[in-house]
């Protein structure tokens, strides 16, 4: 069963680890400053907190009923949808004179979606 404060917490915690060690990676770097495959490690160390957090999701919308499920799936298609369509444009952009879309950028742009869709999706089934 889908608890949502439970959810909270453990999104929260996975955030707050990938933040930590965004931190801690950022700091060794200016510090040390590794080369080769400690410098690969110490760049993709924040990546156990994104883990973290991606399957914190994942647990906890396997544990949703299937009208939470079905919203999420919506929220998460239009999400898909319009992260790929932006993404695309800003490519064809880029040859106007845009500058390039890092790819950092593009999963801020789908969990906004996703947020944004939510709700659209959520008004759908009331």
């Amino acid at each position: 069963m889908f608890k949502p404060k439970r959810y909270v917490i453990e999104l929260s915690a996975a955030m707050g680890l990938y933040a930590v060690l965004l931190t801690g990676s950022n700091l060794t770097e200016r510090v040390i400053h590794p080369t080769g495959l400690l410098n690969l490690a110490v760049n993709l160390t924040p990546m156990l907190g994104a883990l973290a957090a991606a399957y914190a999701i994942v647990r906890n919308l396997r544990q949703m009923d299937e009208m939470q499920r079905q919203i999420q799936f919506d929220a998460i298609v239009m999400s898909f949808v319009g992260t790929a369509l932006i993404t695309f444009g800003w490519g064809f952009a880029e040859g106007a004179g845009l500058p390039q879309l890092r790819a950092f950028a593009v999963w801020p742009i789908m969990c906004a979606l996703w947020a944004l869709s939510l709700v659209f999706a959520q008004r759908r089934y009331r």
